[in-house]
């Protein structure tokens, strides 16, 4: 009797744990869902709290780290725009990591030119005014 009890809250527990990690999942589609529109919008500072919430409820959403990485492109933040663009390139399917590196690359390149104070009001690369 005691074994079958064990297994139920067991088998219990585990459907809680799956269950919580869907709503997880959900709520990251929700939060990209919002910084997306905003980003679409032109509202790149407004979109980045909605991408940060997307890649802290689901980790793994290369999607979100990307967006994310361009927002803060978007918005001149070069350094803050790299550690999310590697995330993406990390987790991104092959044929998406181009598009990811080239935005990397300028991103690291503006962040040394300020640094530097050589870049000062730098715009993103003209390459990318068209995805903006």
């Amino acid at each position: 009797m005691a074994l079958k009890k064990a297994a139920i809250y067991l088998a219990l527990v585990l459907t809680i744990a799956s269950g919580c990690a869907s709503v997880g999942h959900f709520r990251a589609e929700d939060s990209f869902a919002r910084g997306l529109a905003l980003f679409n919008q032109g509202r790149f500072a407004a979109a980045i709290p909605h991408l940060e919430a997307a890649t802290h409820e689901d980790p793994d959403f290369a999607q979100a780290y990307f967006f994310l990485g361009r927002a803060y492109v978007s918005e001149s933040r070069w350094r803050a725009a790299i550690q999310p663009l590697r995330t993406a390139f990390r987790l991104a399917p092959e044929a998406a990591k181009q598009e990811i590196i080239d935005l990397l690359i300028d991103a690291t390149f503006a962040a040394a030119l300020n640094d530097f104070h050589l870049g000062d009001g730098i715009a993103p690369p003209a390459r990318f005014k068209d995805t903006l």
